[in-house]
């Protein structure tokens, strides 16, 4: 009975955790640059490269499944189009562990996204915008699966110098487009499955030719 209370009590606490997880990185990402950020024009127009770091978790409708959120590295390349709307197309990599048997899964993203600034207007350096989108993903390891899905999430942008800007985001790809394979015990089955997956991204990017 005790492990049983024990083995519920974390997983409650892993969902708040991740919550935890990326007000902390928003939150982390206004502290170090509103200073330097007081100066500098809010323009988000133009070509921009970058990298981030990525948190993932996966959530799919077999609870049995689920994926724990797990860490990872990405690279992101976009255009500002306009002082408020830019395209972003986007790649991260994660090492989850599946919650059935404590086993590795790597799950790589590949994102393209519509980015577009809600508040306050361009010549603020701090502002706040939605990202909708389309994700293509694919799992590795005793797990395996593949397809396409819809992507939405909100984010912070910072511009710290006019070439440099720091972002913080939350995405979710929902939907029931994943094909799942599961390899345990030598055996090969391939279903559609409800799927719900969670990242945080907190990362930096270069503004060229300004």
């Amino acid at each position: 009975m005790r492990a049983t209370t024990q083995a519920l009590t974390q997983t409650t606490q892993r969902p708040r955790r991740t919550v935890r997880a990326i007000a902390t990185a928003l939150v982390a990402i206004a502290t170090m640059a509103a200073a330097p950020a007081g100066a500098q024009s809010g323009n988000t127009r133009g070509l921009f490269v970058g990298l981030q770091y990525s948190g993932a978790s996966v959530s799919v409708k077999e609870a049995a499944e689920n994926l724990e959120f797990g860490s990872g590295f990405g690279l992101h390349a976009g255009l500002g189009i306009s002082d408020n709307v830019s395209f972003l197309v986007n790649f991260d990599r994660n090492v989850l562990n599946r919650r059935r048997d404590n086993n590795d899964v790597t799950v790589t993203n590949y994102d393209a996204l519509l980015r577009y600034h809600l508040f306050p207007a361009a010549g603020s350096p701090l502002r706040v915008f939605g990202t909708v989108g389309a994700t293509g993903r694919a799992a590795t390891g005793t797990t395996e699966f593949e397809g396409v899905a819809p992507t939405a999430g909100a984010g912070l942008h910072i511009n710290v110098t006019p070439m440099i800007g720091l972002t913080g985001t939350a995405l979710w790809t929902f939907g029931n487009m994943t094909s799942l394979q599961d390899l345990t015990g030598g055996g090969t089955t391939r279903e559609t499955f409800r799927s719900t997956a969670t990242r945080v991204q907190v990362g930096a990017s270069l503004y060229l030719f300004r």
